[in-house]
């Protein structure tokens, strides 16, 4: 069982990760949407860009959760963890 100091920073771990993956994933998206504007794809950039809004949206409102109870987060994502590697 992991105790609830090392819960806490497991949990802020998390919440890096994902401002980490939120810049790269922003990134991405800008680029593919201006390559398919270019291309003359313009409502294949526009849902891009809708996606990628919404995305990032979701992506504070998660950042937000975690830092209020980083000790859930990472109940959860232990939780997640420990369903997806058990071979039960």
């Amino acid at each position: 069982m992991i105790p609830a100091v090392k819960a806490g920073t497991v949990g802020l771990r998390i919440l890096k990760t994902l401002y980490k993956g939120k810049k790269k994933i922003g990134k991405g998206s800008a680029f593919l949407a201006d390559k398919a504007g270019k291309a003359g794809y313009a409502k294949t950039s526009k849902i891009i860009t809708g996606v990628s809004k919404k995305a990032h949206k979701a992506s504070k409102v998660i950042g937000k959760d975690i830092k209020e109870n980083p000790k859930i987060a990472s109940f959860l994502g232990g939780g997640l963890a420990f369903d997806m590697f058990d071979d039960d």
